[in-house]
């Protein structure tokens, strides 16, 4: 049987125990200080808490950011659910739903690991998302990654799910059961599993674009960095941060713009050869044209303790000799209920004891698989040899014998991939005076053959151990070589690959 705890998109069998909860709807009239503490640079933006959301308006200065930070701490594992809406998207200011590491000791951001959404650019239906660890600068994704709308009309549930070996981002519609509509994951750079955590709302009325594929020299001795649809003008004034390999890219620089996809940094000097880390981000600075408002309708966290038992070799790959030998069938957990004291499936054919119900032979496995035990569709195991029932043929001789040499049939051609067998035979020639030879057939090919005297008294009784076996999709045919003997043919067998 298969357990309740079972994964199935990450092939484990996992057993969490939650260790802490967090979760705030944002009832009442003002943040609640013994949850958050609330941090300004600048006093342009403010919040505002009513009708069970936080309102964070961002106002239009330059740089201008407000900070909501948990006071409650986490480990990892931990899943974060954060229910957001935008009155609009516009170019110039950047949201973040983040977890960020502390100092054990201030308990303040130290800004060596991080797992982020990070909401920026005019598009309602998209953004990024961000990792960070060690120290290093956050690798960000290259470009928009789709989520829910976070259009004001409804609420974009966003969640960020960092373990010990991967950390995944997904979003989903508020309210629904539909799964998530979105799921993303990153392996490289995630966030470190042994670290305290606490979560941030940050806003801040700048916009960050990562994706930097090229740093080169523009010809002159310049830098010429090239990002798909920057969005850039002439003239634009952005800072570079984060490039690595060439040092004269960072820093804050004019830009002439070559085309949609690269521009010159006015000024810089281009020295060495450009690494693309995915850390490098490009900033404009240029103060959002107007007002947003950003609303939060709540922050749940449950940060848990897991046992994970790895039930196949890694992740669902199949690697000789290493992990148990389970083979999963379907991608699908199989619906179970108790009847009369024993679990059965309802929903699908994944066996949830030791063998599969079939009415017909199943699709035969490549050499060296794992297979199925089979049962009848009540659950009765098949121990007979060869085949399920359904699957079994026999052949009863004709009145009269066959008296001929013309073929007789004694099993039509089966489907494609299909052959035919034959376990036994039992066969007698009746006639006083003529004897012959009978043989079995493939098709037009022998298989087997036999010496029949005249005037047998009674039928013999022939068992194949080793079944007679014809070409996939022909007949098996039974003939007399000599005319005028009277033989009866019974014969028994099974169809299967």
């Amino acid at each position: 049987m298969i357990a309740g705890a079972y994964d199935w998109t990450d092939d484990m069998l996992k057993i969490k125990s939650m260790q802490k909860k967090f979760r705030d709807s944002f009832n009442g009239t003002e943040i609640n200080p013994a949850r958050w503490e609330i941090a300004a640079t600048g006093g342009g933006i403010t919040h505002t808490v009513a009708d069970g959301a936080v309102t964070i308006s961002t106002g239009t200065t330059l740089d201008d950011e407000l900070t909501l930070t948990s006071r409650t701490t986490f480990t990892i594992p931990l899943r974060v659910m954060v229910a957001v809406n935008m009155s609009q998207r516009i170019v110039g200011q950047s949201v973040w739903l983040e977890l960020v590491s502390i100092d054990p000791t201030t308990a303040q951001p130290d800004g060596r690991s991080a797992a982020a959404w990070r909401l920026d650019g005019a598009s309602p239906t998209l953004a990024n998302y961000e990792v960070g660890s060690e120290g290093a600068p956050r690798l960000g994704s290259a470009s928009g990654s789709t989520i829910p709308t976070t259009a004001p009309a409804g609420w974009s549930v966003l969640e960020l799910e960092p373990t010990n070996d991967e950390c995944y981002f997904h979003g989903r519609l508020l309210d629904t059961t539909a799964a998530r509509s979105n799921s993303y994951v990153r392996h490289q750079q995630i966030p470190e599993p042994n670290a305290l955590y606490r979560f941030r709302i940050r806003v801040r009325n700048r916009q960050f674009i990562n994706g930097v594929s090229a740093v080169a020299n523009n010809g002159s001795g310049a830098v010429r960095i090239t990002r798909a649809a920057h969005g850039f003008a002439t003239n634009d004034t952005v800072t570079v941060a984060d490039v690595s390999g060439v040092p004269g890219a960072n820093g804050t620089f004019t830009i002439t713009v070559i085309d949609a996809n690269s521009f010159d940094l006015v000024g810089s000097t281009f020295t060495g050869a450009y690494l693309n880390t995915g850390w490098a981000s490009v900033s404009r600075n240029l103060a959002p044209a107007s007002n947003t408002d950003i609303k939060v309708q709540f922050v749940t966290i449950a940060d848990y303790a897991e046992l994970t038992t790895e039930i196949t070799a890694g992740r669902g790959q199949s690697v000789a000799g290493q992990g148990l030998g389970v083979n999963v069938l379907s991608t699908i957990p199989p619906t179970v209920t108790p009847v009369g004291g024993q679990a059965r499936n309802t929903s699908g054919a994944v066996p949830v004891l030791a063998a599969t119900g079939y009415s017909a032979n199943p699709t035969a496995v490549t050499t060296a698989r794992g297979v199925d035990l089979l049962a009848t569709l009540i659950g009765a195991l098949v121990t007979k040899p060869y085949a399920i029932p359904e699957a079994d043929w026999q052949y009863a001789a004709a009145a009269g014998g066959i008296i001929n040499t013309t073929d007789v049939v004694l099993r039509a051609a089966a489907a494609a991939g299909i052959r035919n067998y034959v376990t036994s035979i039992d066969i007698r020639n009746a006639h006083a005076t003529v004897a012959t030879e009978v043989v079995i057939k493939d098709g037009a090919t022998v298989i087997w053959r036999q010496l029949l005297p005249a005037a047998m008294a009674a039928p013999v009784e022939i068992t194949f151990p080793t079944p007679l076996r014809g070409t996939a999709a022909t007949a098996i045919n039974v003939a007399c070589i000599t005319t005028g003997a009277q033989v009866y043919v019974n014969a028994q067998g099974f169809a299967a690959p």
